[in-house]
């Protein structure tokens, strides 16, 4: 079967080609540290370009989207250009926690010190930053847009990429600081795939294992022709399962890609990101429970859960234990770091310091044991908190409600398809996303930020080919036919006479 059919209009075309520029995007992210260099991060803000172009020529996420969504985004992409907008020097020296840097301008008598200046420390941060955003919000637009069948395949070809990556941990893990497939010096003993840091990969997979067990139960639940076996014997329900080759099949390859995401999670020896992926399974197995049987689901969750910790024991999981010992969990000092990025937001609160400056603000807040350069607050709220102040916690509780609203629209479905797994699948990796930052820095590697973009289009779409029952289709009632009378008998002659006879 074809993806796509030839094009017949510019419409079509239009589809076409932000379908392909959309994977080319899906596909690339990764590849390069994921995404976070200047070279790969400058790639995708170009592509992100013409991808913009698709929602503006057709606007349908405005029928997609509800009001407060667009709200979100709007002060999302507006603030940091807010932030960019000249003040005069005596209202910017009275803002919060711009003081010191105003006597430290005065102090050394720089040229602009009684001029204008923008309300963010650090502009040129800011403006990277705002332009870093550009890849994720044209992901999603165009996702978003796009018909349900695209955008499964889409969802396919980030799988592929996790499996990918998931499958190159494995090696690194395995092969150590001698294997030819490290990209990366650091993190030597661990899976980190084409990533720089193994919570970012571990973050990417945890994320996309949710989805991948959805697929699977898509593909593992009762449909109509293998009703008659549910209640069967073993040999019926694989004479079933021969009678739906392509089901099988798929079910063979989604159960194979949740095997290589656990073990890819497990082996990049992330706490949280472990932590996480056990979340994520306990969870889909509870909702889809709802969908499937609890039994059923039940047992494929432990089916799962039993044939990853067999392959991770022939693997060795020494390594990965030894993360979760006390020492282990108490060496990063992130509490002290949380503390001082407290400080900071509390200082420049409400306006915050600017996009995209947290590491060179914070300077002024680290902690005198720490040595080493904090470029990360290592918590994704508290840092944008740092630096967007009132209006970033405005965008965070709007996305926050958005999300729990989302929720009963999509269990309340009368049926559920592979489509409806699917969207359940993104809307747990998406919590799984979240609670990782509130460790981690996931939404500022360019990489993971647009596939967290996806998996909320996913999530969010409003296409809902299989909610509606299928009914079969009404019989033409027959045309009524005049009513004809039956044929009379003709009317007997009267006998002829026979003068002969006679």
């Amino acid at each position: 079967m074809k993806w796509f059919h030839r094009p017949a209009g510019s419409r079509d075309g239009l589809d076409l080609l932000a379908f392909t520029l959309l994977a080319a995007v899906v596909l690339f992210a990764p590849l390069i540290k994921g995404g976070n260099r200047p070279l790969p991060l400058l790639t995708l803000e170009l592509a992100a370009l013409p991808l913009l172009a698709y929602p503006l020529l057709r606007p349908v996420f405005l029928e997609r989207l509800p009001k407060a969504f667009l709200l979100a985004l709007g002060l999302m992409m507006l603030w940091p250009l807010a932030q960019l907008l000249p003040l005069p020097f005596s209202l910017w020296q009275s803002l919060p926690g711009h003081a010191l840097y105003a006597e430290g301008l005065s102090a050394f008598g720089a040229p602009d010190a009684a001029g204008m200046r923008p309300l963010s420390l650090v502009p040129r941060a800011t403006e990277a930053a705002w332009l870093a955003l550009l890849p994720p919000l044209a992901v999603f637009l165009v996702a978003v847009s796009l018909d349900e069948t695209a955008l499964r395949r889409v969802v396919y070809l980030f799988l592929a990429m996790a499996t990918v990556q998931a499958v190159l941990g494995l090696v690194q893990f395995g092969g150590g600081a001698s294997t030819t497939f490290r990209t990366s010096v650091s993190d030597i003993g661990t899976a980190v795939g084409t990533y720089v840091n193994r919570n970012h990969l571990a973050g990417m997979l945890a994320m996309a294992l949710p989805v991948a067990l959805g697929l699977l139960a898509s593909r593992v639940g009762r449909s109509r022709a293998g009703r008659r076996y549910q209640r069967r014997g073993l040999v019926a329900r694989l004479a079933g399962a021969i009678a739906q080759p392509s089901r099988f099949n798929q079910g063979m390859i989604f159960g194979a890609v949740c095997l290589a995401l656990l073990l890819g999670t497990v082996f990049t020896r992330s706490r949280s990101g472990i932590t996480l992926a056990m979340l994520g399974i306990f969870l889909a197995a509870l909702f889809y429970g709802l969908k499937l049987g609890a039994s059923r689901s039940t047992k494929l969750a432990v089916l799962l859960g039993v044939g990853g910790l067999a392959l991770a024991l022939q693997i060795g999981l020494a390594p990965v234990l030894e993360r979760f010992s006390v020492e282990g969990a108490l060496e990063d000092g992130r509490w002290a770091i949380y503390a001082s990025s407290l400080a900071g937001t509390a200082m420049f609160f409400p306006f915050g310091s600017g996009l995209g400056s947290f590491p060179e603000v914070y300077r002024r807040f680290q902690p005198e044991e720490f040595a080493r350069f904090i470029n990360h607050a290592h918590n994704d709220y508290l840092e944008y908190l740092f630096e967007g102040g009132l209006v970033a916690a405005v965008v965070i509780v709007l996305f926050v409600v958005l999300y729990l609203r989302a929720w009963p629209r999509l269990v309340r479905r009368p049926r559920w398809g592979a489509l409806s797994f699917m969207q359940a699948g993104a809307g747990l990796g998406l919590l799984v996303m979240a609670l990782h930052g509130l460790t981690e820095y996931n939404w500022h590697i360019p990489a993971n930020a647009i596939y967290f973009a996806l998996m909320a289009a996913v999530f969010f779409h409003r296409g809902e080919p299989e909610a509606a029952v299928e009914t079969e289709a009404p019989k033409a009632k027959p045309t009524p036919q005049p009513q004809v009378a039956p044929p009379t008998a003709p009317a007997p002659r009267p006998p002829v006479r026979n003068p002969f006879a006679d």
